[in-house]
Formats: C-alpha cells, sequence, structure tokens
C-alpha cells in the first residue's frame, strides 16, 4: 500500500491524533479542531470504540485501514494498532506529537494501566515522539458541542508548548473536569490516585439460557489521597500526570538483586546439583 499524502503543508507542526472511543466520536473532531490553527493534523482511529483496550497489538489479525475523508483514517484494530501503523506505514512524514482523546470519560490512576486513550499516546512515547492524552470527565454520550472548554484547554496547553518540556519522554496524561472554564481552579500536577470500582463484573443470562459477563461497571469513588489525580480533579483542577513506559520499580528490583537473589541463586545450585557460577 502507498503512503498517503493528503497530510498538509510541511512548514507547520503536524499532529497525529487517535483515541479509543472510536474514528467517530466528537471528542477526537474536537481535537483535531482544537490544534488546528496551530500546525496539520491527521486523525488514525479505530473503527470502533476500543475502551480498555490497553497496550494491546493485533499480531493474530490482518489490519485494514478505510480513509473517511482527507487526513481522517479507521482501523479495525486497537488505538496502539492505529499509532503503530500511522508511524511505519501509513505517514510519509514524522509527527511532532502524538494526541490522544479527548476522552469521553476520565483516566485517572490505575484506569492509566487499562486505557486505549492512554495507550496511543504511549505508543507514541515508545517511538520518541512527545506524546499527549486528554480526557475529560463525563458519563454517558457528550456531543460535540460539550468539548468546548476542553478544546480551549489543549489550545492553551499548545500555546504553552515550551513549558510541556518538563514532560520529557513520558506521556502527559491530562484530566479535565466538566466544570464550566470559568469555574475550573487551575492546573495541578498530580500523582495516581486508586478508584473503587462498584459491579466490576455484571453477570446475565442470554435468551438461550446461557451466562455471560460483562466487564466494566461504574465507579463508586477513589481512595482519599491527597495531591492525586482523583482528589484533585474532583476538586476542580485540571490535573497533569507524566506518565512513563518503563514499569520496572526500581526500588524494589535493587531489594531483590540483594540478599534473595543470591539465596535463589543458592538454590539453583543446590538444583542442579553444582555450584553457584
Amino acid at each position: 500500500m502507498s503512503r498517503w499524502r493528503d497530510l498538509g503543508s510541511r512548514g507547520r507542526p503536524f499532529f497525529l491524533i487517535s483515541n479509543d472511543d472510536g474514528v467517530h466520536a466528537p471528542g477526537v473532531r474536537a481535537l483535531a479542531d482544537a490544534v488546528e490553527p496551530l500546525g496539520d493534523a491527521v486523525i488514525v482511529a479505530p473503527h470502533v470504540e476500543r475502551s480498555g483496550a490497553g497496550q494491546a497489538l493485533s499480531l493474530t489479525l490482518p489490519l485494514r485501514v478505510e480513509r473517511l475523508a482527507a487526513n481522517v483514517y479507521a482501523v479495525d484494530g486497537t488505538p496502539a494498532d492505529c499509532i503503530m501503523l500511522a508511524l511505519n506505514k501509513l505517514l510519509d512524514r514524522r509527527p511532532d506529537w502524538v494526541l490522544s482523546g479527548i476522552n469521553r470519560g476520565t483516566n485517572l490512576g490505575q484506569d492509566t494501566l487499562y486505557s486505549g486513550t492512554v495507550a496511543a499516546a504511549m505508543e507514541g512515547c515508545l517511538h520518541g515522539i512527545p506524546a499527549m492524552a486528554i480526557s475529560l470527565s463525563a458519563r454517558g454520550s457528550f456531543a460535540y458541542a460539550d468539548y468546548a472548554d476542553a478544546k480551549r484547554i489543549v489550545q492553551l496547553l499548545f500555546e504553552h508548548e515550551a513549558l510541556l518540556s518538563g514532560a520529557g519522554s513520558g506521556v502527559l496524561n491530562v484530566n479535565i473536569p466538566s466544570t464550566p472554564l470559568a469555574v475550573m481552579r487551575g492546573f495541578a500536577v498530580a500523582a495516581l490516585g486508586r478508584r473503587i470500582y462498584d459491579s466490576l463484573i455484571t453477570e446475565n443470562v442470554d435468551p438461550r439460557g446461557r451466562s455471560y459477563y460483562w466487564i466494566g461497571g461504574g465507579s463508586s469513588g477513589f481512595e482519599d489521597r491527597p495531591g492525586s489525580d482523583c482528589n484533585l480533579l474532583a476538586d476542580g483542577f485540571i490535573t497533569l500526570s507524566v506518565l512513563q513506559p518503563d514499569h520496572l520499580h526500581a526500588a524494589a528490583n535493587a531489594t531483590l538483586a540483594g540478599a534473595p537473589g543470591q539465596r535463589l541463586n543458592q538454590a539453583l545450585a543446590s538444583l542442579k546439583g553444582g555450584t553457584t557460577p
């Protein structure tokens, strides 16, 4: 397949945009419109909603791409698939930013591990490209107009792009409260909190009498952790958290490399009937 070339001029910043709500979601169009005055943008997003897909790649299925409009492409895969495919096959130049969102609903605490929105941005990060995931606190169906204030926040961030360099090689995870812009309390750099879910798995019976299970119950709240993204968003702040792909627990790794690691080697040597190398 030849690379598409309807990607705008080369003298402007270039944004690759994706999401996990699907290519037809109003939030992804709002994000593209937010950065349109700042540069060129191409949307490469899942053809249907893929919330909760995490960092999954479609390794056992072929991927198909449909051009829906100029600079808008639907992929029958995961958010991470979309970024992987765009960067390695579809685009004829390297993006300056990978942006994901604007998600319908927050991505806080442990949501960041499951979120397809965060995963799309993280895939850009893994390719060495500055990346941002943007989510809007909401439940139910949001129309395009409901993203107006979130669009303004995105534009403000990029009007002060130099201030974002502190995110380094990580993903900047942005959560925006659903309150009107006039009453938002400001930006707050946040640690990750911990959400509490109720009805995490719902069991029902189909018309043929067979049980089926639906993962993804509603959230009943969050642990009270001052300075966390959950607390700060509930207090009306726009939260900023820098995420990194390196999941290594450095302190625990160092502990394991000490006496526990030596004991394991001794046990292995005994099992082999030899000596520790």
